[in-house]
């Protein structure tokens, strides 16, 4: 299965790519280009979360417990991946786009790290504005207590 996955994702990515590249060579530049160019990015991401959601829940190892929720706020978060992948793919090696930082392996790094970076902070920053509670992570390994004191009774 995991070899399979780098299939399904250069496909998505590469009909993202199309879709992007029709509205940036289609439309007059403008706003309205641009808004519509953060539609699709939105539109697309949603879609292909929705989608491989639904498709992997067909899977026999795969099991949810609230169907609903996983396909509705499972996709939307599993979406911000594809926000931030989406229009990176596409800035790539797109004539006439400005080149992303740097060139060679220096900036494929830059660029690969700075997306990662702003998918934890719109993952971080969602979690924040739908639950409003700060994170909370239980267990031993996270527990603090001062030297000497911890497993003494």
């Amino acid at each position: 299965m995991y070899l399979a996955t780098h299939f399904y994702f250069s496909s998505y990515h590469v009909f993202a790519n199309l879709a992007l590249r029709r509205v940036a060579t289609g439309f007059a530049p403008g706003n309205l280009r641009t808004a519509l160019f953060a539609y699709v990015v939105c539109a697309l991401s949603y879609a292909t979360a929705f989608m491989e959601t639904l498709t992997i829940s067909h899977f026999p190892y795969y099991d949810f417990e609230d169907r609903h929720m996983a396909y509705t706020l499972g996709s939307a978060f599993y979406g911000i991946y594809f926000l931030v992948s989406f229009p990176v793919y596409y800035a790539l090696d797109e004539p006439g786009n400005t080149p992303l930082e740097g060139t060679g392996l220096r900036g494929v790094a830059l660029s690969s790290l700075g997306a990662g970076m702003l998918v934890l902070l719109l993952l971080d920053l969602t979690r924040l504005a739908a639950a409003g509670a700060p994170l909370t992570i239980g267990g031993k390994l996270w527990e603090v207590t001062p030297k000497g004191l911890a497993g003494s009774a």
